[in-house]
């Protein structure tokens, strides 16, 4: 329909009168009602332990962390939050997942949650966390090895009153040329790292009109979405996280977050459209992700109170901002087509039951195909059908082709308009595509299959049920028997071994992530001749320090790179070699640390068994070989934030097998 040339003023009018509407309302009075039920919500995520996660999941330290975070912003004292007598604090005195903790990033969080509740954290639960904290700090000022372990130290040290001088020289000194800051030096910008360094050189007293702040400011302008909100990289949708990282940063600088807006949508409305009946906030507009964290990110923000959050705090006055300068390319760019074949005069429509136990009819060849997952992507070229591709994740870069193919967003921030215009007749989903962005597609009209290969077996049997769902049975059939050859190849001899080593796969240091049951590296050790270091871990989970070191493995395996792909330098390879703390392990003292590809042990695809064989050679290189030295490299990450590269390696890239 198209509106009347007199009507059109009209609407732009009262669109802009709904703008200003939205600019004086902020920031939230503590008795909105959007705080007050997104409050309630958070109460209701509170456990017995103190701690917070949804019903039905253990509690952890991140959705805890937020929900301290919001109770303080709100003006409550999370003392008086409790559940049969242990309150919110008790929880990060006294849990097993918060005390005294490894991880460089989690001794600054631990810092500011002793701070915002008002306690001493030279003397918490018996721990000088501050001093440990302190203890991290480099003679250079960078804490640990990353931009985000900096800036959580300096919001750490802030909170608690601390000079962080020289590690706020050292923080600036990483701005990259575009103004923002990647997770680690070198880094690609995004906004999720660039809100973070904001509020912690303000935090530090950086003036807001130094450089190292107004260019933030500015980078982050250019990165606004074309709904108002902000996401943390590529062509991923906008979601609640960013959007709160982004409007905690612009108070910390001074600006009013109502006035940033885009085609006339601001990013306040943006995370504020996020909120759901039950006061908790969805992760992005079609998908509802951990909502006890969400909204506790959520809360904050619309109180206008960025980090560290400490008690008797006033929100600050707020200016109008700067002009908006256009979005990025990157952030705008639209999904293209490309042409393909003719479609084939013959077809036999094909009923398959997909992974989700969904059964799903296709009609007619596909010819448009777009992929949401990596694995789903080295399938499709493994079985030749490139051309056909239309549509890939953020993430698919192997092989080199799919990084030149149109981009439609990331794992659980699938950006849905992007994969409508790329007008595919099939889409090939993923386990961490989550099922609300399945059906949504599907109720959209487009045909959706979705994979969640859980094991090798597993993945054979996807790469066949996608062969007869694109026509390509034959290509599948061969690929899957082939693979099951070299499979085979493999156990027949490491079924000879009488007592398997112990091997560790770490997948992150600092704080130190291993793989354990249940999962594609655990199988793969078997099947190599080993036996998995830590059996009673389930998936990916920190071990202490002291765990590993008692362990002892005989065999460690590390990812390249940093650790989520796209190669450079071994950093996790280079660690363990490098702490002292591991000079006398047996994996160490006998030269048994290797490094494999992360995409190729991450990936429940065609190059699956790749990983294997390198895996087996590393384990029992008198039956296979030696392979050669790691060799490092200048550092290329794959940025976007390291919260969203974990999540993409929980979520999509590694699949949890279902047990």
């Amino acid at each position: 329909m198209t509106l009347k040339p007199t009507i059109q003023p009209i609407l732009i009018f009262l669109l802009c009168i709904a703008c200003v509407t939205v600019a004086t309302a902020y920031p939230y009075d503590r008795g909105d009602p959007a705080i007050k039920s997104g409050l309630d919500y958070i109460r209701s995520c509170q456990h017995d332990d103190g701690g917070f996660a949804e019903a039905g999941r253990g509690t952890n330290p991140g959705t805890s962390w937020f929900a301290v975070m919001a109770i303080v912003a709100a003006g409550e004292d999370p003392h008086d939050w409790a559940v049969n007598g242990t309150s919110a604090i008790d929880y990060w005195k006294y849990s097993d997942d918060t005390v005294n903790p490894d991880g460089t990033a989690e001794l600054g969080k631990m810092v500011t949650v002793i701070s915002a509740a008002g306690e001493n954290p030279h003397d918490f639960g018996g721990y000088d966390y501050l001093t440990t904290l302190r203890g991290r700090m480099n003679p250079n000022g960078q804490f640990g090895d990353f931009i985000y372990t900096t800036y959580w130290g300096i919001l750490g040290l802030v909170s608690a009153g601390e000079d962080v001088a020289l590690s706020v020289s050292w923080l600036k000194d990483q701005q990259n040329d575009d103004g923002g800051y990647g997770w680690m030096p070198g880094a690609e910008s995004d906004s999720d790292d660039t809100a973070a360094v904001v509020m912690a050189l303000v935090a530090a007293g950086v003036p807001k009109t130094d450089p190292s702040v107004t260019g933030a400011l500015d980078y982050l302008r250019a990165h606004q979405m074309e709904d108002g909100g902000f996401n943390y990289g590529g062509s991923s949708s906008s979601n609640a996280a960013s959007a709160g990282w982004v409007i905690q940063a612009i108070v910390a600088a001074g600006e009013d977050p109502s006035g940033w807006s885009k085609n006339g949508y601001d990013v306040v409305s943006a995370l504020a459209d996020l909120q759901q009946p039950d006061g908790s906030f969805r992760w992005t507009t079609y998908t509802t992700d951990n909502p006890c964290g969400m909204t506790a990110r959520a809360i904050p923000a619309l109180l206008g109170r960025p980090y560290p959050v400490l008690p008797g705090q006033t929100p600050s006055d707020l200016s109008a901002p700067e002009t908006s300068v256009p979005a990025a390319s990157e952030t705008t760019q639209t999904a293209t087509t490309v042409t393909t074949t003719q479609i084939p005069a013959e077809w036999q429509a094909v009923t398959i039951t997909d992974d989700f136990g969904d059964q799903v009819t296709i009609e007619q060849m596909p010819m448009r195909i777009v992929s949401l997952a990596p694995a789903n992507t080295e399938i499709l070229y493994a079985l030749d059908l490139g051309e056909q591709i239309v549509g890939v994740t953020d993430y698919c870069n192997y092989p080199a082709e799919a990084k030149e193919k149109p981009k439609v967003g990331g794992y659980s921030t699938v950006n849905i308009e992007r994969v409508v215009a790329a007008k595919p007749d099939l889409v090939v989903a993923a386990f961490g595509n989550t099922e609300e962005v399945v059906d949504h597609l599907r109720n959209l009209g487009l045909t959706v299959i979705s994979l969640n290969p859980d094991s090798v077996e597993g993945t054979l049997h996807d790469i066949r049920l996608v062969g007869e769902a694109t026509g390509r049975t034959a290509e599948a059939e061969h690929l899957a028997a082939s693979m099951e050859e070299r499979i085979g190849a493999v156990t027949k001899k490491t079924r000879t071994v009488s007592d398997p080593p112990t091997v560790v796969h770490a997948v992150w240091y600092d704080p130190i992530w291993v793989s354990g049951n249940a999962t594609f590296q655990d199988e793969l050790i078997h099947l190599a001749g080993g036996t998995n270091a830590f059996p009673d871990v389930d998936g990916w989970q920190i071990v202490t320090m002291e765990r590993f070191i008692t362990t002892d493995p005989d065999v460690i395996i590390v990812n390249s790179g940093t650790g989520m792909g796209e190669g450079g330098t071994d950093l996790i390879y280079h660690y363990f070699m490098e702490e002292p703390r591991f000079k006398n392990l047996k994996a160490i003292k006998n030269d048994r640390v290797y490094v494999i590809e992360s995409d190729l042990i991450d990936r429940g695809g065609p190059r699956l068994v790749d990983a294997l064989e390198e895996v087996a050679a590393d384990i029992h290189p008198d039956l296979f070989g030696a392979k050669a030295a790691p060799t490092t490299g200048t550092p290329q990450t794959p940025g976007f934030g390291i919260g969203a590269a974990f999540t993409a390696l929980a979520g999509a890239v590694i699949l949890l097998r279902r047990t």
